[in-house]
C-alpha cells in the first residue's frame, strides 16, 4: 500500500481559489445579454419601420448608362418648317377669286358662353382618371377615347369607361366621346371613304348606332377625328358629316370636328360643314409628329400661324384650341417616337444627369438629349411655359375655348395657369407655383424590356420662369424632380428572338445543342436544374466558356 504522502492532490474542475472566474463569467453574460437585447430591438423595429433598400446593382448599372449628351439639341437646330399655314391661307383666298362660295362665318353662332375647357381622356390610364377627378371643377367637357369606325358598313368598336358617365354627371361635365377611324394602332381611311360614298340607308344605320352609343353613355355629343382620308372623298365626307350632325341634333346632341394642321382641310371650305358643325377643335400641339425626325412640338410661330389661318373669316367662338402637355422620346434609328408624360420626361432628364434645359427663342422648345447604352435619345416636351404662351395667344383671338391633350400626362402647373388674368405679367404667387416642380407619387417608366428595376426615390425640382422681350414666357430647368421610376431592360429589336433551354444540362442533348449553336454563331440562355449541374459540372463550364448565359431553374 502506498503512503498517503505519495498521493497526487485532487484538482476540482470548478475550483477557483483566486476568485477570477466569476467576474469573467459575469462580464461574458452581461455582453451576451446586451447583444441579445440589441438584436431583439432591431428585429422588433423591422416589424414597424419600412426598410430602406439600396438601389440594386442592375439598377445602378442602368442609371450609369444614361448619360446626358452635351451637344446642341436637334430640335432647335433643325431648319425652320415650311409655313404650310401660309399656303393654306393663300389657297382659301384663291378659292374666293375663282368664285367658289365663301364659308358661312358665324352661321351657327350661339349666345356667348363661358370658356370651354375640354380634357382629352385616355381609357385605362389610372393617371388620366386621377387627373380628371382632381381637376373636374376646372373643366367643362371631357372627351374619352371610346368609339371607332371599323369598316365601311358603319360598324363600331366601343370601349367605354363605365365610371365616366356617373363622374361627369356628378361634376357637371358634358361627356363628348371621341369617334375615330383608329383601330388598334392603325388608321382605317377606307372605312370612312366607303361609308361616305355608301347609300343613304347604310349611312342611316351608322347614325343610329352612333346615337345609341351616345344615348347609352348619356353623352352631350361626339367629337370626330377622322384621319388619312383621301382628299378625293372630301365632298362625300362633308355630306356625311352634315347628315350625321342633323341626326345628332334631332336628339339634342352636338358634333365637334377635330382639325389637324397640315392635313387636307378642304372640309373647312365647305359652307355646309361650317354651318352644321357645332365646334371645330384645332389640334395645335403636333408640329413635329412621332413619325418625323426630332423637332419642336408647338413653336410660337407655328402656333400663331395656324391659329390665324384657321380662325380667320370664321366665328372665333366656334373654335376650341387644343393645347398639348406631353412629350416625345425619339431614339436614333427608331421607327417612331415614344409618347411620354411630363413626369417621364423629368425622370429621363434626372436619370441621365442633364444639367439645364431652357425654354427660349426661337422655338421655345424644351428639349434635351441623352445616351442610353449605345442608343441616342432626343426628348421634346410641352410644359407650363408653352401652355401659357398658347393659352394667351388663343384668348387674344377670343376663341370659344381650349382643349388639353391629355389628362394624366400634363405638367401639373397648367391647372394654375388656367386661372391667370389677362395681361403680360405673371403674378408673383403664380410664378412661385410654376417654379416649384413637385416630385409626386406618379410612376414614370424609362427604357424597354421585361426586366424591371424599381427606384422609389422622390424629390422636388426647380425651374426659373420669366418673360422675354417678345412677351413670351421662358423657363430654365435647374433641378429636375424625381418620381418613382420603373427602369426596363432587355428589349430587343422586332427581328430578334431569345433562345432558352430548360432543365439541363443533359449529357446526351446539351452537347448537341451547344455544337449547333457554335456552328451558327448564336448565343443562348441555359436554365439549369441544380441537381444536374452538380452531376455534370463539365457541361456547365462548357456553357459558360462558349459565351452563353446560365440561369437557375430551381434545384
Amino acid at each position: 500500500m502506498s503512503d498517503a504522502s505519495d498521493r497526487t492532490p485532487l484538482s476540482f474542475v470548478f475550483s477557483d481559489p483566486a476568485g477570477r472566474r466569476w467576474p469573467r463569467l459575469r462580464l461574458g453574460l452581461l455582453l451576451c445579454g446586451a447583444v441579445m437585447f440589441v438584436g431583439v430591438v432591431l428585429f422588433v423595429r423591422t416589424l414597424f419601420v419600412a426598410p430602406h433598400l439600396a438601389l440594386p446593382r442592375p439598377l445602378r448599372q442602368l442609371k450609369g448608362q444614361l448619360k446626358s449628351l452635351q451637344k446642341q439639341n436637334p430640335a432647335t437646330t433643325s431648319p425652320a418648317p415650311v409655313p404650310l399655314w401660309e399656303k393654306f391661307s393663300a389657297a382659301r383666298k384663291a378659292n374666293r377669286v375663282e368664285g367658289s362660295p365663301a364659308p358661312v362665318a358665324g352661321a351657327t353662332k350661339r349666345a356667348v358662353a363661358p370658356e370651354i375647357r375640354l380634357g382629352f381622356y385616355r381609357n385605362g390610364d389610372p393617371y388620366s382618371y386621377a387627373s380628371l377627378v382632381d381637376h373636374a371643377a376646372q373643366l367643362t367637357h371631357v372627351c374619352p377615347e371610346w368609339i371607332s369606325v371599323v369598316d365601311g358598313m358603319g360598324n363600331l368598336q366601343i370601349d367605354p369607361d363605365p365610371r365616366l358617365p356617373k363622374l361627369a354627371a356628378s361634376k357637371g361635365l358634358a361627356l363628348m366621346p371621341l369617334l375615330t377611324n383608329l383601330v388598334g394602332d392603325s388608321w382605317q381611311p377606307q372605312a370612312i371613304e366607303n361609308l361616305a360614298s355608301a347609300p343613304a340607308a347604310r349611312q342611316d344605320v351608322f347614325f343610329a348606332r352612333v346615337n345609341a352609343a351616345l344615348r347609352q353613355a348619356t353623352a352631350a355629343g361626339v367629337v370626330i377625328d377622322w384621319q388619312q382620308v383621301d382628299p378625293a372623298y372630301t365632298e362625300d365626307v362633308a355630306k356625311l358629316l352634315c347628315r350625321l350632325t342633323d341626326a345628332l341634333h334631332k336628339e339634342g346632341r352636338e358634333l365637334w370636328l377635330c382639325i389637324n394642321p397640315g392635313d387636307e382641310m378642304d372640309l373647312l371650305d365647305s359652307p355646309h360643314v361650317q354651318e352644321k358643325v357645332d365646334r371645330f377643335i384645332a389640334l395645335l400641339y403636333d408640329e413635329t409628329s412621332a413619325d418625323e425626325a426630332p423637332g419642336p412640338l408647338s413653336s410660337p410661330s407655328w402656333f400663331q400661324g395656324w391659329l390665324d389661318a384657321l380662325v380667320s373669316e370664321t366665328d372665333p367662338k366656334q373654335w376650341v384650341i387644343g393645347l398639348g402637355s406631353f412629350g416625345y422620346d425619339w431614339t436614333t434609328g427608331g421607327a417612331r417616337a415614344e409618347l411620354i408624360s411630363f413626369p417621364e420626361a423629368m425622370s429621363r432628364a434626372n436619370s441621365a444627369g442633364v444639367e439645364v434645359v431652357e425654354v427660349a427663342a426661337p422655338n421655345y422648345d424644351p428639349t434635351f438629349s441623352f445616351q442610353d447604352g449605345e442608343k441616342e435619345h432626343t426628348v421634346s416636351f410641352l410644359d407650363v411655359s408653352t401652355f401659357v404662351n398658347g393659352l394667351r395667344t388663343s384668348r387674344a383671338r377670343d376663341v370659344g375655348g381650349i382643349a388639353i391633350f391629355r389628362l394624366g400626362s400634363e405638367d401639373s402647373a397648367i391647372w394654375d395657369a388656367l386661372n391667370l388674368p389677362r395681361g403680360s405679367e405673371i403674378p408673383p404667387r403664380a410664378k412661385q407655383a410654376f417654379e416649384l416642380l413637385k416630385g409626386t407619387d406618379t410612376i414614370a417608366d424609362v427604357g424597354e424590356g421585361e426586366i424591371v428595376s424599381v427606384d422609389e426615390s422622390r424629390a422636388d425640382g426647380a425651374r426659373e420662369i420669366g418673360l422675354d422681350g417678345a412677351g413670351l414666357v421662358t423657363a430654365k430647368y435647374v433641378k429636375f424632380p424625381e418620381f418613382p421610376t420603373l427602369y426596363h431592360q432587355g428589349a430587343g429589336s422586332p427581328t430578334q428572338v431569345s433562345l432558352t433551354f430548360d432543365d439541363g444540362p443533359d449529357p446526351k442533348w446539351t452537347p448537341q445543342v451547344l455544337d449547333l449553336l457554335k456552328d451558327a454563331g448564336v448565343k443562348a440562355a441555359f436554365f439549369v436544374v441544380g441537381v444536374n449541374a452538380e452531376r455534370y459540372p463539365d457541361l456547365v463550364r462548357r456553357i459558360v466558356d462558349e459565351g452563353h448565359e446560365i440561369g437557375n431553374h430551381t434545384y
